[in-house]
């Protein structure tokens, strides 16, 4: 474990991409994890005033495997710290949380705990880019 005396920085500042990087791994995982449900699973069944109507969502769950792979990815990038893999990161995480919102209707409660979760490790990478003066 580093001290904040032995590499001469404050430890929030040099932990924040290793926290983000693990926080888009852990949502990019669901995802793929959500989208591997979906892909299994029928179709969901949506009720109205007109009846049931079933409501397939293939499409969707292709999507979200994509989308969760490269979010993992890029969280793995982000965790290095490397110049550039921040930019990355917050790249992938955006669409992330726009595909998440998307599918709040099917899956409400998995929908916005992974949406803030990747909301939070955009902060935290934004806040380091902030903090070590790197545009990119």
């Amino acid at each position: 474990m580093r001290s904040p005396q032995a590499t001469g920085t404050a430890p929030d500042q040099t932990d924040r991409p290793l926290l983000a990087g693990g926080l888009l791994v852990a949502t990019g995982l669901a995802d793929v994890l959500s989208a591997y449900g979906m892909l299994r699973s029928g179709p969901f069944v949506v009720l109205s005033e007109g009846g049931l109507y079933p409501v397939d969502v293939t499409g969707w769950a292709w999507l979200h495997l994509v989308v969760g792979t490269a979010l993992a990815l890029a969280g793995l990038g982000a965790a290095t710290g490397r110049r550039g893999a921040a930019a990355v990161a917050i790249g992938c995480a955006v669409p992330a949380i726009a595909l998440e919102l998307l599918m709040l209707p099917y899956a409400p409660i998995r929908v916005v705990l992974v949406a803030a979760l990747e909301a939070a490790a955009i902060r935290l990478l934004v806040r380091h880019r902030r903090a070590t003066g790197r545009a990119g």
